[in-house]
């Protein structure tokens, strides 16, 4: 996309421990009764991202100006990671990446027609689930299943059989080169990244500010959702 650049954080201010918050947007309207109705506004949150005291040196400073300058403030979005959710699999560690399986999240069953599957991550409590769509995965991290067999498996073990596949870093789409048969489960295992920009247009005087007066300076990003159909979700 236009308005995204592929690029991380400088590695001095990659390894700093971000903390990471997902925000909803809710209405609430309190009734005469004292009773509350409540509209949920977003389909999906956005998260913020913050990492107090990130900045201690000059050289850091002259990392954030160069990162700052490139992508025009708050104008381009770029990937970072979320130290507490990052991976199709449940963590052990904030900002540890755990074993990936290629069981870990299902995309959808095959109907013989559709080659195209979204990555997805499903969160669950109880009887009920929220399903995340992830459209910047880690290309070289996606491992796909096929009714928990590897794609490549030949007739008749895995119906259709072999496949190849492929994955678009900013869709999060795993296209086949041909359907998947009716019936066969399509899974995934994958570490991913989330779209972010700063914060402001003077997000970058703040930082100096604050380094000049007190010796160190948060970061905080905001994440941004993609361009297209659903934006307003």
């Amino acid at each position: 996309m236009a308005d995204f650049l592929d690029e991380y954080l400088p590695e001095s201010l990659r390894g700093f421990p971000f903390t990471s918050s997902p925000r909803w947007s809710t209405t609430i309207t309190a009734v005469a009764s004292g009773q509350e109705q409540r509209n949920k506004n977003w389909k999906h949150p956005l998260h913020r991202f913050s990492a107090p005291e990130a900045i201690r040196c000059h050289d850091q400073i002259e990392d954030v100006k160069d990162h700052w300058m490139v992508v025009g403030g708050p104008f381009l979005t770029f990937p970072i990671r979320d130290p507490l959710d990052f991976s199709s699999g449940r963590l052990l560690l904030p900002d540890v990446e755990p074993t990936l399986f290629s069981t870990d999240a299902t995309l959808g069953i095959g109907d013989g027609t559709n080659k195209e599957f979204q990555l997805v991550k499903t969160y669950t409590r109880g009887v009920l689930s929220y399903s995340r769509k992830i459209t910047l995965p880690v290309v070289d991290s996606v491992i796909v299943g096929m009714n928990a067999l590897d794609p490549s498996t030949s007739n008749p073990t895995l119906p259709g059989g072999p496949y190849t596949w492929d994955v678009e870093r900013q869709s999060g789409i795993v296209t086949f080169d041909h359907a998947p048969s009716t019936g066969v489960i399509v899974t995934a295992g994958f570490l991913f990244d989330v779209r972010v920009r700063f914060e402001a247009d003077d997000s970058f005087d703040g930082i100096v500010q604050s380094y000049r007066v007190d010796g160190f300076a948060d970061l905080t990003f905001v994440e941004v959702r993609p361009c297209g159909p659903g934006v307003s979700e």
